[in-house]
């Protein structure tokens, strides 16, 4: 009696976990498979890519250049300016003698 039924809970219990099995094989055979077609028309779009992003760090090193040298200019003046008024309104003693 216990024999048929044993047989019939084992293919219940057997057809949840082929089903959880299948999920992720089906995911993973997928993946590959674009993985794969994807493979042909990338590497001229990477091309593409690196070519954009050394323009864009030419750029960004060119406006660099840019602000900073227009900053050291102003920080020169600055100082020469400051050091100008130090010694015109606060002269060392070396100087007035």
């Amino acid at each position: 009696m216990l024999g048929p039924l044993r047989d019939v809970s084992i293919i219940f219990l057997t057809i949840p976990v082929m089903l959880c099995l299948l999920i992720p094989l089906a995911l993973t055979i997928g993946i590959a498979y674009l993985l794969v077609r994807t493979r042909r028309f990338l590497p001229p779009k990477f091309r593409l890519v690196r070519l954009q992003a050394q323009r864009v760090n030419a750029a960004v090193d060119k406006a660099g250049a840019k602000v900073t040298s227009s900053l050291a200019a102003a920080e020169a003046k600055s100082t020469q300016t400051g050091t100008l008024l130090r010694n015109l309104f606060h002269p060392s003693e070396k100087d007035r003698s």
